[in-house]
Formats: structure tokens, sequence, C-alpha cells
């Protein structure tokens, strides 16, 4: 799975001039949409407690789990795909390895088998700034994040990648040390207080 890009993404609070500020780096709006996400796992959570993420977004799957070659940095760096048979594989290879199962490159994990244990709407504000994408998101449950973003599509590409994030993050002056919970954590730690420790036990978010 090593041609799967990375994702690398600075998570940042929204202030009341964000506008403002996008202005200011002449970003561009290009895109106004909502969706759904559902986010799926083992009933145990054997794929949150490998720091793999698997949803349904408007029906299509994606796959994110943390990248194995990060750089040392405040973005986090995430392999993201929508290939389904590659999202089955990858599956497999989470849950085969965190059970001690024997298994091969060819094995797949049916994602029926999969249960929801959250489901949030989202309305995005998607902009772009000198090979940027900016992200403005509200949820359908009253929390609101931005979100700065660069997909790398190797392993080398990752430092200059985290560089543009930065960039961009202290253009718009919203480089903070209290960084903001991902949508996906604050639904959770509202909902499900049990499984939001046991993330937090094991990663740093």
């Amino acid at each position: 799975m090593g041609g799967i890009p990375v994702e690398l993404e600075y998570k940042f609070k929204i202030p009341p001039d964000i506008q403002e500020r996008l202005a200011s780096i002449n970003a561009t709006l290009t895109k106004d949409i909502t969706f759904t996400d559902v986010y799926l796992d083992t009933t145990d959570f054997v794929l949150c407690c490998s720091n793999t993420w698997l949803r349904r977004r408007n029906g299509k799957y994606q796959l994110k789990y943390a990248a194995p070659d990060r750089v040392k940095c405040d973005v986090r760096q995430y392999k993201k795909t929508g290939d389904e048979m590659l999202i089955r594989q990858h599956v497999y290879r989470v849950i085969a390895g965190f059970n001690d199962m024997e298994h091969s490159t060819e094995h797949s994990y049916d994602l029926e088998q999969l249960v929801p244990y959250a489901e949030l709407t989202t309305q995005r504000l998607e902009y772009e700034a000198d090979q940027v994408v900016i992200d403005l998101d509200r949820t359908d449950f009253g929390y609101n994040v931005g979100e700065i973003e660069v997909v790398s599509s190797c392993s080398d590409d990752l430092q200059s990648g985290v560089e543009n994030v930065q960039r961009v993050a202290a253009l718009l002056n919203v480089q903070t040390v209290d960084r903001p919970r991902s949508k996906l954590m604050t639904y959770v730690s509202i909902h499900n207080k049990a499984l939001r420790d046991k993330i937090y036990s094991l990663f740093k978010f």
C-alpha cells in the first residue's frame, strides 16, 4: 500500500474574522458542500485502537490510518484511500494482526460485518490558496473546526508539504498551542466517553 497518498492536515479554531484572513492570502472558494460520515469498526473497536479510521462518506468508503514514515511536527499525517479493495485488504490486516491471526496480502475483509459507532453531517466551505486547501467545517451537533490540508503523493514530498501547511497557518495566524479536537473525537467525547478515554490512552491527538 506504499502508493497511497499522504494527507497532511493542521486543524485550527475558526476565528470570527476568518473571511478577512482568507481574503488577505487571496484564497478562493472552490466548494460549498454537505456530507454525512458514518464511522465503522468492530464491536471491540479494533480499528480505533490501531489508529485506523474507516467511514462511509455519502455512501462511499474512505480509510485513513497513520502514515508510517511521519515527519515530527504539529501537522498530522495520514494515509488516505477510497479504493475499496485496498480498504478491505488493509482492514483485514489490522484486524488479523490485532487478533494474532495468520494473514496474507490476498485476504480482504467483509466491511458489511463492521458496525457504525458515529454519524455526523458536515457543511464545508473549501478554499484554495497557493496549492493548499483550507476547509471550514460546521457540524450538525454544533462543533466547528478549520483545517489546512495538503496531499502528498510520496514520502519524499512530506517535508515540503508540512512546510506549506505551516506557512499558510502562519499567514492566517491560526497557530496555537491549544489545538482543537477533530470532529469525530468531539462527537465520541459527547456520545461515548469510555471509547474517548480508551483512544486518548493510546494516541495523542
